[in-house]
């Protein structure tokens, strides 16, 4: 599908690419008959064209049509046709995903089985269907507000069914049952990324998959609430309960390893042995342990909520509003007193204790020590490996950073990911261009995964000097758009620079520049001191058709042009000359 272009008989217009991933690519469109905002779920053509898959899909569509509940995003319509392909109409879903909410560190308990409730009910509402989600994962659940506080949604039951479907019409190999349990059935390639699924295989994601579905072997509701398990695990305690790190070993892992105790893991838990036992359940090797599905796992969550845990009065909310809003004052001094770092935790505890409030589920002398106490314990807690070798980057330190990182990483477990993500920046930091590169092609979504800034801002700069580099524009397409978009927004909006002119290019040259003035920044551009970018720029300025690029192609054309061994040298000068040439044809 290509932007700006009406789709499916004309009833629905393309806005902008939202993302993809190895099964389909997600559009934001507007449902003109209705004026409002939908999701365009497009599925890759090679599924779509597969021999019966459309019609088996389409009658999937229509069951997973009628769940109708706040936990779920609804599917609202789907089609087939040669011009546009195979096409899920989804519920625009408002908010954050869960993996991006997580990167701020795990979630406090309460809060926690709050959002895991969310998640029951919304199991339990497919479940009522007889539809298996199959690829419950952090990704496949946003987080926005409603007129009840937060709340959790589940997204793609769809398309993992869909992966199924295609398992069985390549008759997948039965996984062996008979003495240890081995890994068979269609997998996917062994340097796969362990976090997303993957097509023509019978697995959901393998860092979240289920042992049933590891072996290839049928899957029942408690397949999800098994998933289910590992998102609670890594949502609790900040870390995947197995470490992985490649595909086959999270495979193998899920099927052979036992867990470790969440509380063991983090042992802050050991105050909810309720939840901890809950959790650990779910993720019990065989099903028949397992809560039965979406609905028994809500029972158990609801006896998990302390029994204070309920919703106050308007006026008593609007009076703790006021009294934190009064304690947040009174320590601003003392917590600026500790610096950047301190500052830094005082955002993110008041960032806490809002969502805290907006659940209504939280008392005065929480929320009067959250904002009072735990700013100033942050900044006298030592700072984690990441947060060194971040810092360590920002400093300029990239040889330091690299020691670091490749210290920690033997015993890193769960952070392999940011660490290695880490790593690719500071090779680029450090001019080894060839080892960063190895990096990200042998471990490319471990690597991309994080989308960490320190590595979003090499991107950029690997971007700035060979934009025409077509494994460099794969790698790029690999970070989410919700990751990478807003940060090359921002490098894009800087003053000139490698990084800004890369974020530049990438944005523009994949139509996701929605949010960036292109004829200023590229008037801006005008002024480099690379030759290279003066003529890309005043190139582009020709192409967009702004006739206020006049006047700033019109001062490049008559900069006098410095001379050369073999004459004048050419600096954007004759480019910006023919830019203006085209722009004063326009009517």
């Amino acid at each position: 599908m290509s932007k700006d272009r009406l789709v499916l008989g004309g009833r629905f217009k393309l806005l902008r690419h939202l993302g993809g991933g190895g099964m389909s690519e997600v559009f934001l469109a507007e449902q003109l008959s209705l004026g409002r905002k939908v999701a365009l779920k497009v599925l890759k053509r090679d599924l779509g064209s597969m021999p019966a898959m459309s019609e088996r899909f389409r009658r999937e569509a229509q069951l997973l049509s009628t769940v109708d509940h706040p936990s779920v995003v609804r599917v609202i319509d789907f089609e087939t046709s040669p011009k546009d392909g195979t096409v899920l109409v989804l519920e625009l879903a408002e908010g954050e995903t869960l993996e991006l909410a997580l990167r701020l560190g795990p979630f406090e308990p309460g809060r926690a089985i709050r959002v895991f409730l969310q998640l029951a009910e919304g199991l339990a509402a497919i479940h009522d269907k007889g539809i298996i989600h199959r690829d419950i994962k952090p990704q496949n659940v946003v987080i926005g507000h409603s007129t009840r506080g937060e709340q959790a949604r589940l997204l793609d039951f769809g398309i993992a069914r869909l992966m199924e479907l295609e398992a069985e019409e390549t008759k997948a190999k039965p996984a062996a049952v008979d003495g240890d349990p081995e890994v068979t059935g269609p997998l996917p390639p062994v340097d796969a990324d362990p976090f997303v699924s993957h097509p023509g295989q019978a697995v959901g994601t393998p860092a979240y998959v289920a042992p049933e579905q590891a072996m290839a072997q049928p899957v029942d509701p408690r397949t999800d609430i098994y998933s289910f398990g590992v998102l609670a695990f890594r949502a609790l305690a900040g870390r995947l309960p197995f470490e992985g790190p490649s595909t086959r070993d999270y495979l193998e892992q899920h099927v052979k390893q036992k867990p470790p105790r969440l509380d063991e893991v983090e042992p802050t838990l050991a105050e909810w042995p309720a939840l901890v036992k809950l959790v650990m359940q779910c993720l019990e090797k065989k099903p028949d342990a397992r809560p039965d599905d979406g609905h028994a796992l809500a029972r158990s969550l609801k006896a998990c909520l302390p029994a204070e845990a309920i919703p106050l009065t308007t006026q008593t909310r609007l009076a703790l509003n006021a009294m934190a809003t009064q304690s947040l004052s009174a320590v601003k001094g003392t917590v600026d007193t500790l610096g950047e770092r301190g500052r830094a935790g005082a955002r993110r505890v008041r960032k806490l204790a809002a969502l805290l409030d907006k659940q209504t589920r939280v008392s005065l002398l929480i929320t009067v020590l959250l904002t009072s106490l735990v700013p100033a314990a942050w900044a006298m807690w030592p700072p984690t490996p990441v947060e060194q070798a971040e810092q360590r980057l920002e400093d300029g330190d990239a040889a330091g950073a690299l020691q670091l990182i490749d210290e920690t990483l033997p015993d890193a477990k769960g952070l392999v990911p940011t660490l290695l993500s880490l790593k690719a920046a500071a090779l680029h930091q450090l001019g080894r261009a060839d080892d960063e590169r190895a990096l990200l092609r042998d471990l490319p979504y471990q690597v991309l995964f994080p989308a960490r800034r320190p590595l979003l801002q090499a991107l950029a700069e690997d971007f700035s000097d060979a934009e025409g580099d077509g494994e460099l524009k794969e790698l790029l397409g690999l970070v989410p758009a919700q990751d990478l978009d807003p940060v090359f927004e921002r490098f894009a909006k800087e003053p000139l620079s490698r990084r800004q002119w890369g974020a530049l290019r990438w944005l523009d040259l994949s139509g996701r520049s929605k949010g960036l003035d292109l004829e200023e920044r590229y008037s801006a551009s005008l002024a480099s001191r690379s030759c290279t970018v003066r003529a890309k720029a005043a190139v582009r300025l020709g192409e967009l058709g702004d006739t206020d690029a006049i006047g700033p192609l019109r001062d490049l054309s008559e900069t006098p042009k410095d001379e050369g061994t073999s004459g004048p040298i050419n600096c954007g000068q004759d480019e910006a000359a023919e830019a203006i040439r085209q722009l004063k044809k326009l009517p």
